[in-house]
């Protein structure tokens, strides 16, 4: 059964994950497809001051290593997140297929 996904502003995004006593980490923000800050701007230096003005206060991390992230998002991502103290993740794409974790 699919359930709705429920609408939320990234401050509200924050303050969910951080009472509940996690993180909140930019997923795969430079990903071609889907939602990714990629869909506003391919420029990196873009990107970054995008995430400093807007998002910066509210989020703990950035995914850098990322399968579709390329060499020069990787190494600015990591540049970004060492200067602003934030954690720097890296993931594999299950979401789509969960059950095949493992296998």
């Amino acid at each position: 059964m699919r359930r709705p996904k429920y609408p939320l502003t990234l401050l509200e995004a924050s303050q969910l994950m951080h009472q509940a006593g996690g993180v909140l980490v930019l997923a795969h923000g430079n990903e071609p497809g889907g939602t990714s800050l990629a869909t506003i701007t391919k420029d990196l230096r873009q990107q970054t001051r995008i995430i400093a003005e807007n998002m910066i206060e509210y989020i703990n991390g950035l995914e850098i290593w990322h399968p579709r992230h390329d060499d020069a998002t990787i190494a600015a991502y990591l540049d970004f997140t060492r200067k602003h103290h934030l954690l720097s993740t890296g993931g594999a794409i299950v979401i789509k297929s969960p059950s095949l974790w493992g296998q």
